[in-house]
Formats: C-alpha cells, structure tokens, sequence
C-alpha cells in the first residue's frame, strides 16, 4: 500500500525543473525592470543634457554676438580716436606755430628795449626786461618741445639697420661736448642692431642719456649704465639707461611721460618736461613701449622695448642677461 502513494521520481525531477524555471525567469523579469528602469533615467539624463547643450549653444551664440559687437565698437572707437589724435596733432602743429612769431616778436622787442633802453630804465625796470625776455625763451622752448611731439605723429618712419651701441656712444658724446666740466662714468654693454628710424632712435638715446647726465650733476661720481635683454616670452628687446642720480618715488612713475609734466623744480633742473613724452610716442610708434622704475636719492633705469623681429639679437646678448629681466 506504501508503493501506491509514492511519487514518482521523475515527475519529482519534472517540478522542481519547472519550479526552477519560474524563479530564473522571475529573476529575468526583475532584471528586465531594472534595466528598463536604469534606461528611463539613462534616457532622462541624456534629454537633460541635451537640453543643456542647447541652452549653453545658445548662451554661446548670444556670447560671440556680443563679443562681435564689442569688437565692432572697439573698431570704431579707435577709428576714431586715430582721427581725433590726427586732429589734435594738426591742431597742435598750427597753433604751436601760429605762437612762434609773437613770441619772437616779444623777446626781439624785449632785447632792443634794453639795448637801447637800458641806461634810462632803473634797476626794476631791467629786471622786469629781463623776466620777460626769460619767461618768453621758456615759452618759445615749450613751443619747440610740442612741435617736435606733434611732428613726430606726422613724420613718416623710414627705416634703417641701426647699430645700437654706436648711436647711444654717439648720442652721450654729442652730451658731453655741451658738458666739458662733467666726468660720467659710462658703461655700454653689446647692444644688439635694430630696423627703426635712424633719425627717430637718435632722438631716443640724446633724451634718455641727457636726462641721465642732468639728474647725476650732483652726484660725485655718477655713472650711467645702457644695457639690453631679450624677452622671448613677449617676443622683443628691451634696452635700458640706468643712472645713479637723484631717482624718483613709483607712485608718480604715471607722470613722467605725460606732456609738461615735472617731478622736479625746473629752478634747480632745467627742461621743459616732454623729453619723456617724446621717448614714448617714438617708441610707441616703433610697436614698443616704455616704462620706468627708481628709487629717490639712488637713482632711476628708463626701459624702452621694441619687437624682437625688428632686431637682430646675438647668441649671446640675450642669455646672460635674461634673468635680469624678470627682476626688473
């Protein structure tokens, strides 16, 4: 009677397959959700960052539409800023010019009065003849420092190979002729030669080095040292006049190369104050610029840089003086 209840193995076999069966598929469903669930929020992700990429195109384009514009602005800007400079200098030219005559008239008139004069005036109406006769040479060198500023955004550039270091020797000799009774100490590294305008440079060094001579006077021994250094970063030379005179304080390094602008009392140092102004709208013109650093009571060093194209710089002027830039 056992025997008849018993089950037969392989209908055993056959549920448990089947049983077996079932979960793998109910583990494949599971699977299949998942997955499925995983490839919703895939799919949801990827819309966002679509979505995302279109706003960030379009916040781009309005970007490079802006920038168009303000370069379009910039343009026009200094379009017309060329044209006001051309005006201001054409402006500057006839007026400085116009001013000359009267002026000569003034100091020549001044001069017979007290050639002529001079016996039947007393001591005070000499010395006013003689305030007049100054203050009008002052003014007529102001006129000649401001037509020579104005020229100089006129005149074209021809250029020309130019030997440094025999032009900044040239220039302090010619100095030195109008100041016998001055012993400067001067030191002229190898400078490398340049393409500019010979003329234009010239005028370069006499300023820098006059400059150089005049605020050393009193010093008892002063020196002057011109140098150079290739800058391969920004791709020019930068050359240096370094003195050891009276210096200035940085905060009003800004003013030295503006237009009639003075540190000092022209009592106690003659000029007219566009010498610097004159150095900087040559060099600007040359595609460089110019800076300034000093120290008052030690001393000052005037860079001027023009582009590295325009020079021709040896193996060896350039790597032994490059760390000294990065100092500077």
């Amino acid at each position: 009677m056992s025997n008849d209840l018993a089950v037969p193995k392989a209908s055993c076999k056959s549920f448990e397959d089947h049983e077996s069966l079932v979960k793998e598929l109910a583990f494949q469903n599971e699977e299949k959700t998942k997955r499925a669930a995983e490839l919703e929020i895939a799919n949801k992700e990827l819309a966002f960052q679509n979505e995302e990429k279109t706003k960030r195109a379009a916040e781009l384009e309005i970007a490079n539409k802006e920038l168009a514009f303000q370069n379009e602005e910039k343009a026009k800007r200094a379009a017309e800023l060329e044209i006001a400079n051309k005006e201001l200098d054409s402006f500057t030219y006839s007026v400085s010019h116009d001013l000359r005559a009267p002026l000569r008239a003034i100091d020549g008139f001044s001069r017979i009065l007290e050639e002529d004069y001079g016996q039947k005036l007393d001591k005070d109406g000499i010395r006013i003849i003689g305030v007049i006769r100054e203050n009008s040479q002052k003014m007529g060198k102001l006129i000649d420092d401001l037509l020579g500023l104005s020229r100089i955004g006129r005149k074209e550039i021809k250029a020309a190979d130019i030997g440094m270091k025999e032009m900044a020797s040239s220039a302090f000799n010619e100095l030195m002729a109008l100041n016998p009774e001055r012993e400067i100490s001067l030191i002229i590294s190898d400078l490398p030669h340049v393409s500019a305008d010979p003329a234009l440079m010239k005028q370069v060094w006499t300023n820098l080095l006059s400059n150089a001579i005049k605020f050393t006077r009193k010093q008892k021994s002063p020196t002057i040292e011109v140098d150079s250094v290739t800058d391969s970063l920004n791709k020019e030379v930068v050359f240096s006049v370094k003195d050891n005179g009276i210096g200035f304080d940085m905060k009003f390094v800004e003013k030295l190369f503006g237009v009639f602008e003075r540190l000092v009392d022209e009592r106690e140092f003659e000029g007219t104050g566009c010498g610097l102004a004159i150095v900087r709208r040559i060099i600007q013109r040359h595609g460089g610029r110019v800076w300034a650093k000093g120290t008052p009571n030690i001393g000052a060093t005037f860079f001027f840089s023009l582009p590295i194209t325009t020079c021709k710089v040896s193996e060896t002027t350039a790597p032994s003086l490059a760390p000294k830039l990065s100092q500077q």
